[in-house]
């Protein structure tokens, strides 16, 4: 299957997925796989091989675990504040509440984005060696411009993680959507749950509803011609906010789209935060924007016939929610 260009799909977890490593995203990548193949299979692609189309040569995948840069230094500041936990600290209401909040509150205040932070940088040396791996391995498939397509799937903090990567990789480049470095170009930019809007807060004393409306100025972007930009949230979730009523995020093309997450007990509640690695409907919204853009990249015959026509629905339908 030489002749197949692959996608490059990148996560990037949020808060709390320690003990899972990184296959924290494994069901969500096998979810991904089935709804490609199924949505594959509807375009009739007659102009390639047989077998061209299987998710196994067409979608390549690596899962950002950047938490235990973190966790480490949360656990040393338990131990330190109150001792090594016993067997009695798992039923102790009081330490698991604390342990909760170092590990939520820890992580962003570890993560300030400030100069010289150690944890920024190790943080980002996660994400440099995952998304280093996905350009050695795409070496062979890179357009005109040196680049193969790149799609960041980011959970909650990790989505703001994602866009500082993106945004320190695109500078050079005139804040393009080209990573330059790595010969890899942006294609889509998927957050889930994210908290990035609440950033408009930042270095905004005394602001009024206009000023919070363009704060954030300076979004990253993603391929003007065939990109995306989808920001998928559960409205039960107090963490994840709507991306568009920012007018620098709304200009950038950002598709907001509200979706169920979590299961029957946290479906209806805060605890659904956890819930999009394990969502169907995030997965299969994901999964068709990758099998349009696979298929325009791979079928000449779907890229100068039917591609602008699918995608156009495919936009259309995730507005009409």
């Amino acid at each position: 299957m030489s002749s197949v260009r692959a996608l490059n799909v990148l996560f990037v977890h949020g808060i709390g997925w320690d003990s899972r490593g990184a296959r924290y995203a494994r069901q969500f990548e096998d979810m991904i796989r089935h709804e490609f193949a199924h949505v594959i299979r509807r375009l009739y692609l007659r102009d390639l091989p047989r077998g061209a189309t299987q998710p196994q040569h067409a979608l390549r995948f690596a899962a950002v675990h950047w938490a235990p840069v973190t966790q480490q230094p949360q656990n040393a500041l338990l131990r330190l504040m109150f001792g090594r936990a016993g067997m009695l600290s798992r039923f102790n209401l009081t330490y698991q509440f604390r342990r909760n909040i170092i590990g939520m509150l820890g992580d962003v205040i570890a993560y300030e984005r400030t100069p010289g932070n150690t944890v920024y940088g190790a943080i980002h040396a996660t994400v440099e060696k995952n998304v280093q791996e996905l350009s050695r391995a795409s070496a062979g498939e890179r357009d005109t411009a040196g680049c193969a397509p790149l799609t960041i799937v980011g959970h909650s903090l990790g989505s703001v993680i994602a866009s500082d990567f993106v945004w320190d990789n695109t500078r050079s480049s005139g804040h393009s959507h080209r990573l330059v470095d790595h010969h890899l170009s942006l294609t889509n930019f998927v957050t889930m749950g994210s908290p990035m809007v609440v950033y408009a807060l930042r270095n905004n004393a005394g602001g009024d509803r206009s000023s919070i409306q363009d704060t954030l100025d300076s979004p990253i972007r993603v391929d003007p011609d065939h990109g995306l930009w989808l920001n998928l949230y559960d409205r039960q979730d107090t963490v994840a906010f709507p991306l568009e009523p920012i007018d620098a995020y709304k200009a950038a093309g950002v598709i907001d789209r509200a979706i169920n997450v979590g299961n029957w007990l946290t479906n209806w509640n805060l605890a659904c935060h956890t819930g999009y690695w394990r969502s169907e409907d995030a997965a299969r919204l994901v999964a068709r924007k990758l099998a349009l853009d696979w298929a325009r990249l791979n079928s000449s015959r779907f890229a100068g016939r039917q591609f602008e026509k699918a995608a156009a629905r495919y936009r259309k339908e995730l507005r009409e929610q």
